[in-house]
């Protein structure tokens, strides 16, 4: 007689994915209403956290039935629901807090660009300017809302990369490091943290330079040159590294090239360039980066690229790859250093 296969079947394997919407919809609509902020003064019972959210308590009470089955929250003996290590990370403002990312107020931003997707896929359009009507940035800069809920989730995902990438890159005998597009300084305030010898420039636009946020909170400020410009046109010369992360996959392939002989231009022969972006894996391994290269498709111009793909950027633009260095987790992204050709 046969024996039952553990291997789930295709449709099982299909219907596991597809059926993650509801749950994840689910998970949106506490982390919305701060259910587990109020959870944490004390476990309650859901007409009182019905009470508190100003919702109906029966409905509230079977989406928390629910997230308990699949360990989100716990019910106990006594009907009152508490918190569980999962729904912790739900609330606002601790270390590690996913809030700002699962939201439904942004769910229905990435929401209604998955649903422009099909329209995207048959001219190659950007699915968000599609759902949306203008870019991404110029969406967020708009609604200021969306665009604070953005920047949280990017901080949330640059944190423990940055200190990261700042363990795995052999920074040797450089004594400045400039990181281009660099933000309110998080990845520089953990390079310069890291090594000491090094002083750091953060190169931005004026607005964003105007509050190094990251250095100023590590006491950094007095080891940093702050310098606003646009990276398209030029970048100031003077530093043994040029960092850039998380930039050249926001754009096409021909505005990477741009940017990147931007920086050829003001490097010296004893220069370095350090990329910190995703690069995909050949073949059907599985790789989180190729996920990202299909979210990246729906909101911007650019892509994740392979290492094939990095090595024809940089000779586009003057320059040569020397070596890929990955990063251990949390990171998923690597270190693509060159010089010039």
């Amino acid at each position: 007689m046969d024996q039952p296969s553990d291997t789930p079947s295709a449709q099982a394997t299909i219907l596991r994915i597809t059926g993650q919407i509801l749950p994840a919809r689910c998970i949106g609509i506490v982390a919305e209403l701060g259910v587990a902020d109020h959870l944490a003064r004390e476990p309650m019972k859901t007409e009182a956290l019905a009470q508190s959210c100003h919702v109906h308590g029966p409905s509230l009470y079977r989406i928390m039935r629910f997230l308990a089955s699949i360990g989100i929250f716990e019910q106990q003996d006594d009907g009152t629901f508490k918190n569980t290590a999962s729904s912790d990370v739900l609330r606002e403002g601790v270390t590690g807090s996913v809030r700002p990312m699962v939201r439904t107020a942004w769910q229905d931003v990435v929401w209604d660009t998955y649903k422009a997707l099909p329209q995207a896929l048959q001219n190659g359009d950007t699915a968000f300017e599609i759902a949306h009507e203008r870019p991404l940035f110029e969406h967020l800069a708009v609604e200021q809302h969306l665009g604070a809920l953005f920047d949280a989730s990017m901080a949330l995902m640059s944190g423990p990369e940055n200190n990261v990438i700042a363990k795995s890159y052999p920074f040797g005998d450089a004594t400045n490091v400039m990181d281009i597009g660099g933000g309110r300084g998080g990845l520089l305030a953990a390079v310069l943290n890291e090594h000491e010898n090094l002083a750091g420039t953060l190169f931005d636009q004026e607005q964003v330079v105007a509050e190094p946020t990251y250095l100023a909170e590590e006491n950094l400020l007095g080891r940093c040159t702050l310098l606003a410009g646009d990276f398209f046109e030029s970048i100031p010369a003077g530093s043994d590294i040029y960092m850039l992360k998380r930039i050249l996959h926001d754009w096409s392939d021909t505005y990477a090239i741009r940017i990147l002989h931007s920086i050829k231009c003001a490097m010296t022969p004893d220069s370095r360039i350090a990329v910190i972006d995703a690069v995909i894996k050949p073949g059907n391994d599985a790789d989180p980066n190729k996920y990202l290269d299909v979210g990246i498709m729906t909101l911007l111009e650019g892509r994740e690229r392979t290492a094939e793909e990095f090595e024809t950027l940089f000779t586009e633009a003057g320059l040569q790859l020397l070596r890929i260095v990955s990063t251990p987790a949390p990171s998923t992204m690597s270190i693509i250093e060159g010089a010039l050709a």
